[in-house]
């Protein structure tokens, strides 16, 4: 089910374009009068400083030197970088000699820039994500140039208030062309675009061709607004003629104070009257006075408390198979609520999909089972609103003792297809794992066997390059005194930084990993790239099973590299989707899963298998056991293979038996259709048959 594009999307789309011009447009000109600044104060120039410090760059930014760095020349025209290239610069030169809100400030610029990169394909993000997204970046660029000179301070205001304050409107073919492309750079000439022909900018063009005279007089008078308390509020007029001078800003008929919280700026005729957080003493009556001429309105601060205006339904019925909305709105804008079944926090996956309009929250399930019956509530911190969905079976009972049973050989059918998948990838995986390996070996170029987790510091605190600072073993050092750098030239550190720097999240996990064997065994550095523990030792893709294997192909940014750049995101591609299918059939609360659900799950493994690359492309296709992994595949989907549970059954069980063993006791207690299904499995699992499945 697709969401339909209403106004709330829309708006999305344009909170989307307004955060990429602030992060591409505004964020610059703040970020090069830092270095300029900071180059001045250290009298060298910024070439000669980034040769100095070469080697801390490669290691804590890898993709930024690449795109810097050409072999021994050094690209120091700053206007040709992009933001991450100005982030990663003054980060790297700089941070020492730069005040911590500072540092704070051009993080929260880096950050949300790459971020951005994962978001590019779902531009139509809900008006909320950016609305906050905004907030924070509005905050943190008005922290970052108080210290910078007064031009480009000035600049970097206007330009900012200037996006804030326009109306964009988007069309469905610019909608379109957003959805059609993950290129930033694209998304960006169409925010330029839109920004440049708003319907505000057509109106005042159209004003001052009929006007045609000197006369001073306001082409876009002050509109009446309404805010929040603690948002921000913008004011804006323009004059027909391009004057800044004579023009003073009054609340209440007295003149404005000007703060940190409350700006006024002026450029080319426009005006802004800018409070960056709203207060209910900021309530009242503004002007824009130019002369004998002025505009008015009223803005008005609202102090109002969340409350659920439209609760969910008491009950909701549905029959199987069908499709619900579970919908209910709040009176004001709020941040991503929380949805929970039978007290479970609820994700958008597959079947359930989570949206937030405006005002409007919305939880889609899509061809529902038996298994979605029950209380469904959704928490707004101290308000929330509940349902209960009931299931409308038309099934009689014997019926639905063949179904169970029949979902049950689905479920084992998708366990074995997931099976089939794992061998598809064991062949790339090995490959590219030594692969990897021999890179790294052959660009450090010495060894070490003595370090380990409890002796390694890999480098300062203050070159921490992780995302979660607190789990790095450079911040143990206060509980492990004897922590020392690798002796034998630095080599585990520049080997911990490396893994660090390929983890598309900054976050891998170490306790999959044994530090001595680093320069021996590939595997110990590959299974950093698995977040969940449970793999040290392991010394070959057979030896991982299929949602470790998955699970290193989405974080390892040099698998996408040898892919040939498919689209990774660890969201929503086609690896992200294949380890959320394998959860949901290894964790099916009965071990049952629909025709439908399985055809899906295999599509999305097959998808795995044949993903293409940005030439088109299919580069899984020609490795090892690739070609029969999908054949397999389709034989499971067409229900034509034969499965030798005596063989077969003994894989799955290592997958399901622990957990089979609570569900099967639980299941006792249940309808005697249920308990005899699962004593029907569990007896597979755990006295292995000579039964068939076709």
């Amino acid at each position: 089910m697709e969401p339909s594009k209403s106004c709330d999307i829309t708006r999305g789309h344009e909170h989307y374009l307004c955060h990429i011009l602030l992060l591409e447009q505004a964020s610059p000109i703040a970020l090069k009068a830092i270095i300029k600044k900071e180059e001045k104060k250290c009298g060298k120039s910024i070439g000669t400083l980034l040769n100095e410090n070469r080697d801390a760059f490669k290691t804590l930014y890898e993709t930024e030197y690449l795109q810097i760095f050409q072999e021994e020349d050094v690209n120091d025209d700053i206007d040709t970088w992009d933001t991450l290239q100005l982030c990663a610069v003054i980060l790297v030169l700089f941070k020492s000699d730069l005040t911590e809100p500072e540092v704070k400030a051009i993080q929260c610029v880096y950050d949300q820039r790459k971020d951005i990169e994962q978001y590019t394909e779902c531009a139509s993000l809900t008006f909320n994500t950016y609305n906050e997204k905004q907030h924070l970046l509005h905050d943190q660029l008005l922290e970052l140039i108080t210290l910078i000179d007064d031009q480009a301070n000035l600049d970097c205001k206007r330009m900012m208030f200037s996006f804030e304050s326009k109306s964009i409107k988007l069309s469905e073919t610019q909608i379109d062309k957003l959805t059609q492309t993950n290129d930033i750079k694209t998304h960006l000439k169409i925010a330029i675009d839109v920004d440049v022909v708003t319907e505000n900018d057509i109106i005042c063009e159209e004003n001052h061709q009929k006007l045609q005279t000197n006369d001073q007089m306001f082409t876009e008078e002050l509109q009446n607004k309404s805010v929040y308390i603690n948002d921000s509020a913008i004011l804006t007029c323009k004059l027909n003629l391009p004057t800044d001078e004579n023009v003073e800003w009054r609340k209440d008929n007295k003149p404005v104070e000007i703060s940190n919280n409350l700006m006024v700026m002026s450029k080319n005729g426009n005006h802004w009257l800018a409070i960056s957080r709203a207060s209910l003493e900021d309530t009242g009556q503004y002007s824009c006075v130019c002369g004998h001429i002025s505009t008015t309105a009223d803005l008005t601060v609202i102090d109002e408390a969340l409350s659920v205006v439209v609760d969910l339904p008491a009950k909701i019925e549905v029959t199987e198979n069908g499709n619900i909305d579970i919908e209910c709105k709040v009176n004001l804008l709020t941040s991503k609520p929380v949805w929970r079944y039978k007290g479970e926090i609820l994700q958008s996956s597959g079947r359930k999909v989570i949206q937030a309009n405006g005002t409007t929250h919305k939880l889609m399930i899509i061809n529902v089972t038996l298994h979605d019956e029950g209380e469904y509530t959704v928490d707004f911190g101290n308000v929330s609103s509940k349902t209960t969905v009931q299931i409308q079976v038309e099934t009689d009972l014997i019926h639905r003792k063949q179904i169970t049973q029949e979902v049950y050989r689905n479920w084992m059918r998708g366990a074995l297809a997931l099976k089939y998948l794992k061998i598809g990838l064991e062949g790339f995986s090995d490959k590219a794992v030594h692969k990897q390996h021999n890179d790294l070996m052959k660009t450090l170029g010495n060894t070490c066997n003595t370090c380990t987790e409890r002796s390694l510091l890999p480098h300062k605190q203050d070159q921490c390059p992780r995302q979660g600072k607190h789990q790095c073993l450079c911040t143990k050092i206060q509980k492990n005194k004897s922590r020392q750098t690798c002796p034998n030239g630095g080599f585990c550190g520049n080997v911990y930084n490396r893994i660090v720097c390929k983890h598309r999240f900054q976050d891998p996990s170490f306790t999959n990993t044994d530090v001595q064997k680093w320069s021996s065994d590939p595997w110990s550095v590959a299974t950093c790239f698995i977040n969940t523990s449970g793999y040290k030792g392991k010394q070959s893709a057979k030896d991982v099973d299929c949602s470790g294997l998955l699970s290193m192909c989405i974080n390892n940014i040099d698998i996408e590299k040898m892919l040939g750049e498919c689209i990774i995101d660890g969201k929503i591609d086609a690896f992200a989707q294949a380890r959320e299918a394998r959860n949901d059939i290894l964790h099916s609360p009965n071990y049952e899963l629909s025709e439908n659900q399985l055809n899906k799950f295999i599509k999305m493994f097959k998808e795995v298998l044949e993903i293409k690359d940005k030439h088109g492309n299919t580069p899984l296709k020609g490795e090892p056991g690739v070609a029969s992994a999908l054949h397999l595949l389709d034989m499971v989907q067409q229900n034509q293979i034969e499965i030798n549970l005596e063989h077969e059954m003994i894989e799955l069980r290592e997958h399901g038996m622990s957990r089979l063993e609570e569900k099967y006791q639980t299941a006792k207690q249940q309808a005697s259709f249920n308990a005899n299904a699962f004593e029907y499995c569990y007896n597979m699992f755990s006295r292995p048959s000579q039964a068939m499945i076709k």
